[in-house]
């Protein structure tokens, strides 16, 4: 049984909010409010046209980066025009359409009500492209914090009932762990029967991949902890186009590519997740790739360039 301490549960010495706690009932329906519209943004990706889908903007502080200098903050953010301890990031989940498959990774909050209202945008957004969850055949779950997989079930279950659901064996294996659940926290243990809630309701499709796998033609899966131990990041291959989908090593590319050592307080091993993160920068930056990111801001393409001794983000908002 892997041995864990609190900082390995990454919140557990921390006031955490209640999304990522469980602390909020499982399936309590929050509110879109009325005449909020849907936001997609697409490009082509080769075979693939890639969508961004805003579930809704998460209320971050930079309280939530433990260990860093205020001073550092700030001249980071400032280079963004950004002042102020509030961040505001947005939950993003990414359609990705061939002639051959139609691909959902994550599924943003959707309508857990942890968070209060004006997320669960993602079914939303779906119905501006003409698609219903039905028509998703393939459901991606990059890693099981409540933000990506909160909209992947509903009060009756499986919220993308044709979907197969593709995880890492090694993310499944440490929330489906009894042994590491006990270890937890009583104020986590919410996220691991949230989990488990999600793996249960698509227990009869639920495809375990490992490290380097092609979950569709072009689209490998890549393992790349710290942020959870089986945390992973895809790869689309497009031919002269390449996009690098980097999900949650980056919580805001302002602050993180300026300061690429700073972790957030929900990372399981902060050390192993800035590692990982100087790795998919290094690559970013040199391999030239377009990269998408699930707290970057929407609509989150763009490409991450060198500055110095660390980095830099720079949007790219016309692709096509």
């Amino acid at each position: 049984m892997t041995t864990l301490t609190r900082r390995s549960f990454g919140i557990a010495a921390l006031a955490a909010p209640a999304f990522i706690t469980g602390a909020a009932p499982l399936l309590a329906q929050s509110t879109v409010p009325a005449g909020q519209t849907a936001s997609v943004f697409g490009a082509t990706i080769g075979a693939y046209r890639v969508t961004a889908l805003l579930d809704g903007i998460l209320p971050m502080s930079t309280s939530w980066f433990p260990g860093g200098s205020p001073a550092s903050f700030e001249a980071a953010l400032a280079k963004s025009g950004i002042a102020g301890e509030s961040i505001p990031a947005p939950i993003n989940a990414f359609l990705l359409q061939s002639d051959s498959a139609t691909i959902l990774v994550d599924a943003g909050l959707g309508g857990l009500d942890m968070m209060g209202p004006g997320f669960g945008q993602v079914s939303a957004g779906l119905a501006v492209l003409g698609l219903t969850p039905e028509d998703i055949d393939t459901l991606v779950m990059t890693h099981a914090h409540p933000d990506h997989i909160g909209g992947m079930i509903g009060a009756n279950g499986a919220a993308y009932p044709n979907a197969e659901l593709v995880v890492t064996g090694l993310e499944h294996k440490f929330w489906t762990d009894a042994g590491i659940m006990a270890q937890a926290p009583d104020a986590q243990k919410g996220g691991f029967q949230l989990a488990q809630t999600v793996f249960a309701a698509y227990a009869d499709r639920l495809i375990l991949v490992e490290d380097g796998a092609e979950i569709a033609p072009g689209v490998t899966i890549e393992i790349v902890p710290g942020h959870t131990m089986g945390h992973a990041v895809l790869h689309i291959d497009g031919g002269e186009r390449q996009l690098l989908m980097i999900t949650d090593a980056v919580h805001n590319i302002d602050l993180q590519t300026a300061l690429p050592e700073q972790g957030i307080m929900f990372d399981t091993d902060p050390a192993l997740a800035a590692q990982s993160r100087m790795r998919l920068f290094d690559r970013a930056a040199a391999d030239k790739l377009l990269i998408a990111g699930c707290h970057v801001h929407f609509p989150s393409f763009g490409r991450i360039v060198r500055a110095d001794d660390a980095y830099r983000y720079a949007p790219t908002s016309i692709l096509d």
